[in-house]
């Protein structure tokens, strides 16, 4: 684009957004109507970046992420002969060469591609999903305009972790992720080695010789909207099996491969010869083994009501540039508790105490990766397949093994038992007598460097004494053990069930609360 193409691209930025009133975002009013409009009447690319945008709730308010979504990703096609010459320059080939028979009309319309079916040289049918003429460059353009008007922004309302430039420079990265469609046939195949072992999950396959950068060639997958519930159950589909199957592989792809599709809404997932089919893998969430982890530990926290739990993994998940104010942090985390204390794990609206924890984030300067929010946005959009599909499916349920499974694997049970040992010796040592002290005066005396002379007055409760200690020494070991056995039990499927736990498991921790209060009263009352 030239410099005069690129000044009236500007021109006409700045035009849409003043004419449909975003400078009342500078005086805090509400413009996310607004906002989609004018990324609307901007076109594709803009419609791209305000739908990567919907994704990102650590960075606006819920009211423009609902807002944004309403973005729809269907667009004018380009000619045939336009993605014909896409098609011929990437492959290097005539369009007969590769195939048989290309579909001049578009299957399928987006703001930066669109799809076609074609049948390759053998029969196979295939869709072919091709990059639009110049989406690349426009892209840039609009990005680069974009950051000049950042850097002239001089009136935005001044945030800690709301940085124009940042905000631009992610866009720019997730859409060239998303325009590469080499990274998404990459995609496809990472997921489905992944899920090679499920017999319900189902790919495309995609054909690598006639794939590059601009276009993907993959099998054509003829299947019924996972949500047509209608159409499903007259074809003779169990619904709520379904249901269950797309929770479980959804959490599979969460908490075992850390591999994820970040958007799993109605549209790409379909039910085609007893599987489920997963489509469009432009955009996937990848988790390393220490946000798995962190994100494990605040999901306990939510299960257990454990504030402290929760602050500490967030602020593991999260950074910013600043100084945090842990103290307050962990106030407003514990004020969103006591807003769903009261709420069944199972009935608590997963989308409204997510928008909660972001405006906690935001308030306190720190910032979520990206890797979370796309985690977080797919939980919730899977959460919304499943109520439409079985409402008496609760996610949430499901969760629990999850996380119990996963505090099992990563517990080293051998290393803890040794910790609450050395605790409980640690305990022990101050208790009355000063056991420290009483066990060198043994040693002492047992090496001949003294002798120990009794009076029978006071021998009596001596002995007393060191019993008491040696009782509460074993008693806090017996506590111990039960308590770790409980746990380990807790995280089984041992029935019967008790508040979602082994019965045996509820009832070795009662146990353990009811010892534990009495070697504490034995040691208030030896203090007297």
């Amino acid at each position: 684009m030239s410099i005069k193409e690129e000044n009236e691209r500007m021109h006409e930025i700045i035009s849409v957004f003043s004419n449909n009133g975003i400078k009342k975002i500078l005086v805090g009013k509400n413009v996310a109507p607004e906002l989609r409009k004018s990324f609307e009447e901007l076109g594709p690319t803009f419609i791209k970046i305000g739908q990567i945008l919907s994704t990102s709730s650590d960075i606006l308010p819920e009211e423009y992420i609902r807002e944004l979504r309403k973005l729809q990703d269907d667009a004018q096609p380009e000619p045939y002969e336009k993605i014909k010459n896409v098609v011929e320059n990437s492959v290097k080939k005539n369009m007969e060469d590769v195939f048989s028979e290309f579909c001049h009309e578009a299957y399928a319309s987006a703001s930066v591609a669109q799809v076609h079916l074609a049948y390759l040289k053998d029969g196979t049918r295939v869709a072919v999903k091709v990059l639009r003429p110049d989406a690349r460059e426009q892209m840039a353009s609009d990005i680069a305009i974009l950051k000049r008007l950042a850097r002239r922004t001089r009136y935005a309302p001044q945030n800690k972790t709301v940085n124009l430039s940042e905000i631009i420079e992610e866009l720019e990265n997730s859409a060239k992720n998303e325009m590469d469609f080499l990274n998404e046939a990459e995609n496809i195949k990472k997921f489905n080695d992944y899920n090679k072992d499920v017999r319900f999950v189902t790919t495309p396959k995609v054909y690598g010789d006639y794939t590059t950068d601009s276009i993907l060639v993959m099998d054509y997958i003829d299947g019924i909207k996972i949500t047509d519930v209608e159409k499903l159950s007259k074809e003779g589909y169990f619904i709520e099996d379904i249901a269950l199957k797309l929770t479980n592989n959804y959490l599979k792809q969460i908490f075992e491969d850390g591999f994820f599709h970040a958007d799993p809404h109605p549209g790409n997932l379909l039910i085609n010869d007893n599987k489920i089919a997963y489509i469009d893998f432009g955009m996937m969430g990848n988790l390393n083994s220490s946000l798995r982890k962190s994100f494990n530990n605040f999901l306990l926290g939510i299960i257990s009501g454990d504030v402290e739990e929760m602050s500490k993994a967030i602020l593991e998940i999260s950074y910013g540039k600043d100084e945090i104010d842990i103290k307050k942090f962990k106030a407003d985390v514990e004020e969103i508790y006591g807003k769903y204390i009261e709420t069944s794990l199972n009935d608590v609206d997963l989308n409204m105490l997510i928008n909660d924890i972001f405006k906690a984030c935001r308030r306190n300067n720190l910032k979520v990766p990206k890797e979370i929010t796309m985690l977080l946005r797919g939980i919730v959009t899977i959460e919304g397949v499943i109520e439409k599909l079985s409402p008496t499916i609760k996610i949430t349920e499901m969760l629990l093994p999850y996380v119990r499974e996963q505090i099992i694997k990563n517990t080293d049970i051998k290393k803890e038992l040794n910790d609450s040992l050395a605790n409980i010796y640690f305990l022990a040592k101050s208790a009355p007598g000063t056991f420290k002290d009483f066990t060198r005066l043994v040693s002492d005396a047992s090496s001949g460097k003294f002798k120990i002379q009794m009076e029978p007055i006071n021998l009596k409760d001596s002995i007393k004494q060191l019993n008491n200690i040696a009782n509460r020494l074993v008693f806090a070991i017996i506590i111990a053990s039960v308590i770790m056995g409980s746990s380990i039990m807790a995280g089984t499927d041992m029935g019967p069930k008790l508040y979602g736990m082994p019965a045996l498991a509820v009832a070795g921790y009662v146990v353990a609360l009811v010892m534990g209060l009495l070697l504490l009263i034995s040691a208030i009352i030896s203090r007297k």
